[in-house]
C-alpha cells in the first residue's frame, strides 16, 4: 500500500509518529496499542527511506 501525503513536511509526520508513540504508550488496549506502534514505525521506515537532501549533514 502506498501514502502519498502533500503539504507536511518531515518535521511534520516525524510529530505524528511521536504522537502515535505517546498514545500507544497511554492506551489500556493492547491492540489498538500494537497498531498504532506499527502505524508509527511504517511511517518512520518511510521517512528513513527518502533521499537526503543535497547539503545536509547527516
Amino acid at each position: 500500500m502506498a501514502l502519498q501525503l502533500s503539504g507536511l513536511s518531515a518535521d511534520d509526520l516525524a510529530e505524528v509518529v511521536d504522537c502515535l508513540l505517546l498514545g500507544a504508550e497511554q492506551t489500556a488496549n493492547s491492540e489498538i496499542a500494537e497498531r498504532r506502534r506499527s502505524i508509527a514505525h511504517g511511517i518512520g521506515d518511510a521517512l528513513d527511506a527518502l533521499p537526503t537532501p543535497e547539503g545536509s549533514a547527516q
